[in-house]
């Protein structure tokens, strides 16, 4: 059965915005650890639109998530990677990575 992840959109004390896994004791730009299969949301928390897209890949992950919004749709982790790198297609500079563990 899937696992079901969230990958926070939060913004820091000096301004910039990181991706952090919705886990415990998870920092600001650690790797969220999946297995393939599990369900991954991005959760925004800032006052802009953010949109995670694969660099590592040609994965579709999900639309753009207005501010204060949930991702939509969920996106699905692949049998057929071991790590998706992404990046905010808006602002390149926020970059966050999963994990695909056995």
């Amino acid at each position: 059965m899937a696992n079901a992840w969230a990958i926070k959109i939060v913004e820091l004390a000096d301004g910039t915005v990181a991706f952090q896994p919705d886990v415990a004791g998870a920092t600001p730009g650690q790797p969220l650890g999946v297995k393939a299969g599990d369900l991954v949301t991005w959760n925004n928390r800032t006052n802009q639109a953010h949109w995670p897209v694969a660099t590592s890949s040609q994965t579709f992950l999900t639309n753009e998530i207005p501010a204060g919004q949930v991702s939509d749709p969920i996106f699905q982790v692949p049998n057929s990677e071991n790590r998706v790198r992404y990046s905010c297609r808006h602002h390149p500079q926020e970059q966050g990575v999963i994990e695909v563990v056995p």
